[in-house]
């Protein structure tokens, strides 16, 4: 089994409520699996443990995985506070490397899109993603994880990158981790990078057709907008309704 915990299911620029145990309270995205790779740490995931008692969370945790430099994906001071405990690899594109060069305990990797490797049992495919950030030169990444199980890891992005598709075409997906930084907002997704809901029940359904995902495959939203005094979480499951769609939330589990 492979053991996925979200640690943090929000975007940048949130508002936070006051109960940091509520499914309303959502720090930045942020991935843990099998206690070995987080994929962009922030230094929220220091507060989720003390706030959660989850005190020891961290401490086999060898890999990091950064899909871009946005300030609620990459975070030194989050890489230093890991690498504090033992060495670390970061997977990153060369920008971030650079940012990440001569960290004490900390191992840059530079990748790109197509790039494959591998860290502990897991294949991993760097694939671009529909995603810009202020530097030019810099393609924000996605990740498709393979050992007994096939995950993808689609933040952030709207819809799926046409040559991502190519690959994912090729594989059986047994868990979709998609984002919905927009949540029911019908701004366009197309100019700000983002899904909203429709964009993820349009990708859901292109997967499906794609043979790359079907009844069995489990479809998980992250990277959710949240607002003061607005329940976001259950607006989200209403409007969903019976689409199998899980709505993550910080400390979400799920085994697969």
């Amino acid at each position: 089994m492979i053991n996925i915990r979200f640690l943090g299911t929000g975007s940048l620029g949130s508002v936070r409520p006051k109960n940091k145990l509520s499914k309303e309270y959502r720090r930045f995205s942020t991935l843990l699996i099998d206690e070995r790779i987080i994929i962009d740490p922030s230094e929220d995931i220091f507060e989720l443990e003390e706030s959660f008692m989850l005190s020891g969370l961290y401490r086999d945790v060898d890999s990091v995985l950064i899909t871009h430099s946005h300030l609620d994906h990459f975070s030194i001071s989050a890489i230093e506070r890991l690498a504090s405990h033992g060495e670390i690899s970061v997977y990153a594109t060369e920008s971030i490397c650079e940012a990440l060069s001569g960290i004490p305990r900390v191992n840059v990797k530079f990748i790109y899109p197509f790039s494959r490797f591998f860290v502990g049992k897991f294949e991993i495919i760097a694939l671009p993603s529909n995603h810009i950030t202020e530097n030019p030169a810099e393609v924000a990444l996605n990740f498709l994880l393979r050992a007994e199980k096939t995950i993808f890891y689609g933040l952030d992005g709207s819809f799926i990158n046409p040559s991502a598709f190519e690959i994912l075409k090729e594989v059986k997906l047994d868990l979709c981790i998609l984002e919905c930084a927009l949540g029911l907002s019908q701004a366009s997704p197309s100019l700000v990078y983002h899904n909203n809901l429709d964009t993820v029940l349009r990708t859901k359904e292109v997967l499906i057709s794609a043979g790359c995902a079907d009844d069995s495959t489990k479809f998980v939203i992250s990277h959710i907008p949240t607002a003061k005094r607005k329940n976001i979480h259950d607006e989200l499951t209403l409007a969903i309704g019976d689409e199998p769609i899980r709505i993550a939330y910080d400390g979400y589990y799920i085994g697969i």
